[in-house]
């Protein structure tokens, strides 16, 4: 029976126009999936991030709170920052705030993001300070919300030692990072929701 997989494709294809165009329906599926109080990060985005995994060709952008398949999230997610003039650089952090006992978990972390301002393409120019590690939330456990959170880099981010590749990357504060590194409050943000 193919009625199963035709599902699941449309659901795919589904995902793959969809993409943030208002800053206030960003800001409103936040304030609704308790987003900026999980983090403790005031949330005032004055710009759009759009978040895309392409996987054997196929790219999947998706808008803030909508249900990703995990397997679409297995490729490392290219960014574009639509709405910002400033060529950067920025800081890309992707935080899991469900991870139970493991606390809030760091799926991403990359600095020296440079914008494109004629394609909004964020660029990295740099190795990532933790590399992407893919959704995998429990079996059987409630969709996880994944944060992708953009932030103008502060000029001393780079000499920052408070997280580097062996860093544990459970029980992390953003907003602690954030204030310690000076980076502020973030500039754009999107979430997915993802389940196995």
């Amino acid at each position: 029976m193919r009625f199963p997989s035709l599902v699941a494709l449309v659901s795919l294809a589904s995902c793959v126009f969809a993409q943030d165009t208002s800053i206030a329906d960003v800001v409103t599926a936040f304030n609704n999936a308790n987003v900026p109080n999980a983090f403790g990060i005031r949330f005032n985005p004055t710009a759009l991030l759009q978040v895309t995994f392409t996987r054997n060709g196929v790219p999947t952008t998706f808008s803030s709170g909508t249900n990703v398949p995990r397997d679409a999230t297995a490729p490392v997610p290219t960014f574009k920052l639509v709405g910002a003039s400033d060529p950067g650089p920025y800081v890309i952090a992707t935080v899991d705030p469900d991870g139970g006992q493991f606390g809030h978990v760091r799926h991403f972390l990359a600095g020296n993001y440079q914008l494109n301002t004629a394609t909004n393409d964020l660029t990295n120019t740099s190795q990532a300070i933790t590399a992407w590690f893919q959704p995998t939330p429990g079996a059987g456990n409630p969709a996880h919300r994944y944060v992708f959170w953009a932030f103008k880099q502060s000029p001393n981010f780079n000499e920052q030692r408070l997280v580097n590749a062996q860093t544990y990357i459970g029980n992390w504060n953003l907003s602690s990072f954030a204030s310690q590194t000076g980076l502020g409050d973030p500039v754009a943000a999107s979430f997915m929701l993802v389940r196995q």
